[in-house]
């Protein structure tokens, strides 16, 4: 009987010991990731605006109509 009750001692203990381990992971849910988007200058302020949203005419980068023209 001595095997059987280490047995289930072992049990429990990893058992407990997984249990512990999994609430004390941080939980990362709707964690915003970080944005790869490049940045660049407007070449009459210098803001810097996502190059998704930048005007770019003849070469030079522009953060909005107002700055273009």
């Amino acid at each position: 009987m001595g095997i059987v009750k280490l047995i289930i001692v072992v049990l429990v203990v990893w058992l407990g010991f997984s249990v512990w381990r999994k609430l004390r992971q941080p939980k990362n849910n709707n964690v915003p990731q970080p944005s790869s988007t490049k940045m660049v200058s407007c070449s009459v302020c210098k803001t810097h605006v996502p190059e998704n949203e930048a005007i770019i005419k003849d070469g030079q980068v522009f953060c909005s109509t107002k700055c273009l023209g």
